[in-house]
């Protein structure tokens, strides 16, 4: 088969008679940073792959050469590539991974499996002895892409209760936890009044000294006499104190005066 830039280039078959197939691209994947989803030596690298081809469909034939870890799909050549391919499908949305031309990544087990796959003259995607085809096209595959975008009401409700019993279940031990002052998965330690270290009791006598210290820090703080109208206020309220210093000394004089013990020399 011919090679391109490092590819071999290969037909890719969904039936034994196919007369016009799709080509595809594959060589021994290779980047300079590690990926442990897609180690070096072990994984093959597909480019073309037509969007009807499915993970399975992939294993199974791959089989043949070596034992097959895992496939992998994405839109593009990349890193984190394959991570964003089924990002947006969830249990409860009809989201589906794109329908489009694509990559893939298949990982074997054993490293000598690469070389095995890449002699293979074509990608047969049907079975060798009955020419079953491993996946579905035409009219066939738009009636199961129809059908799986429908919800299983007693899937969906199966999927909900197992759910919930373990936000349950989760909510449950942290609730003992908490009774037992054990730290929780961040590390943080409810405090309570059981156990030797029950802490003190908050009276409303120890809340209000907290809060008054909570104040004071809160005080020593702030910038006073920084901006222009802190200091006019700060002016306004010392010429006030002592008017109010004044007014209270006239006062203590009038006072002595009258009980006859005023005596200024």
């Amino acid at each position: 088969m011919p090679e391109i830039e490092g590819y071999k280039v290969v037909p890719l078959r969904v039936t034994p008679d196919a007369e016009y197939c799709h080509s595809v691209y594959m060589k021994e994947h290779f980047i300079r940073l590690m990926d442990p989803n897609k180690p070096k030596g072990r994984t093959l690298f597909l480019l073309n792959v037509p969007p009807y081809v499915t993970e399975k469909s992939l294993e199974t034939f791959f089989e043949q050469v070596g034992p097959v870890v895992s496939v992998l799909f994405a839109q593009k050549a990349g890193r984190d590539e394959d991570q964003k391919w089924m990002q947006k499908v969830t249990e409860f949305s009809n989201a589906e991974a794109p329908f489009t031309f694509k990559v893939a990544y298949v990982v074997f087990k054993n490293s000598n499996s690469v070389s095995r796959a890449l002699e293979v003259k074509s990608i047969d995607l049907f079975s060798p002895t009955s020419k079953e085809s491993y996946i579905v096209t035409g009219m066939q595959l738009w009636h199961t892409q129809y059908k799986d975008r429908i919800l299983d009401v007693d899937k969906t409700h199966a999927y909900i209760d197992e759910y919930m019993a373990a936000y349950d279940e989760r909510e449950r031990e942290a609730a003992e936890a908490a009774k037992t002052t054990e730290a929780d998965a961040d590390g943080w330690v409810t405090v309570g009044k059981r156990g030797n270290n029950a802490g003190f009791e908050q009276s409303e006598g120890i809340i209000g000294k907290i809060e008054e210290k909570m104040e004071k820090s809160k005080k020593k703080k702030e910038l006073t006499n920084f901006y222009t109208f802190q200091i006019r206020e700060s002016k306004m309220k010392n010429i006030v104190e002592l008017r109010k210093k004044f007014e209270e000394d006239k006062k203590k004089i009038e006072t002595l005066k009258q009980t006859r013990r005023f005596r200024p020399f």
